[in-house]
């Protein structure tokens, strides 16, 4: 059986380093033994040598963590030369969990 949980985080304004928000999931009664994010990472903008305006960092990971149980790691940054932006973000992803 294939379950897809559609779902966002929401990264409120804040000063510091990339931050990440873990999500964890339970499933009992049935045990999961695949699982994986639609929005696996996302990084762009320009790098030192093209200027300091602006690069973003994005990335989601999923991992099972026991046969009923899988945590997702959201990682969101925003930065010029350093992580340095006030920023807020929403991250929309997609998880993907097969069930025996």
């Amino acid at each position: 059986m294939l379950n897809i949980i559609e779902d966002s985080v929401r990264f409120p304004e804040a000063l510091e380093k990339g931050r990440t928000i873990t999500r964890t999931y339970r499933t009992y009664p049935y045990r999961v033994y695949q699982a994986s994010c639609a929005l696996r990472g996302i990084d762009y903008g320009f790098s030192d040598q093209e200027g300091q305006f602006f690069r973003t960092t994005i990335e989601t990971s999923a991992q099972i963590t026991s046969p009923y149980e899988v945590k997702v790691n959201i990682t969101f940054g925003f930065r010029s030369r350093e992580f340095d932006k006030r920023t807020d973000a929403t991250i929309k992803y997609a998880l993907f969990m097969q069930y025996q």
